[in-house]
């Protein structure tokens, strides 16, 4: 995905500096994002969007599968990433809120039995496991012991 007008072409959508700079972005902060995490980033790397062309360009991206969005019930809003070649998931820290992704999906072997058993068929799956960083646990600790 090195060159996003390519990129742009290849789901027929028209290349525009917007679109660039959202890609560039989520590529950047490699998790995903709320709306506002990502226009505060484009404003600090001076590249102001006027928000409402942020949500057209995030739901356009979405429709040709270059964005994936999630809800993170912790904080409980829909937070946006770049789809990667493998799906992923992510522990979500209850203090500071930090998503830390999982390195394999725990799920398949669940699907396969919930597809056999149920005969049912698997369009997609959602996991989020919520706890504490250690960094977070850290301060719990230190916390308590006063």
């Amino acid at each position: 995905m090195n060159n996003t007008k390519e990129l742009l072409a290849r789901v027929n959508l028209k290349y525009t500096k917007q679109r660039e700079i959202i890609l560039d972005a989520l590529r950047d902060l490699k998790v995903p994002v709320t709306v506002e995490k990502l226009d505060d980033y484009c404003r600090q790397h001076q590249h102001p969007i006027n928000l409402s062309t942020i949500y057209r360009t995030i739901d356009s991206l979405s429709q040709v599968n270059l964005i994936h969005k999630t809800y993170n019930s912790i904080t409980q809003t829909t937070m946006i990433e770049l789809v990667a070649p493998t799906h992923k998931h992510y522990l979500v820290c209850v203090e500071c809120h930090k998503m830390i992704p999982i390195k394999m999906c725990p799920m398949h072997s669940i699907l396969d039995s919930i597809e056999s058993d149920y005969d049912f068929v698997v369009a997609s799956h959602q996991l989020e496991i919520s706890g504490l960083c250690s960094a977070c646990a850290k301060k719990k600790s230190l916390v308590t012991e006063k």
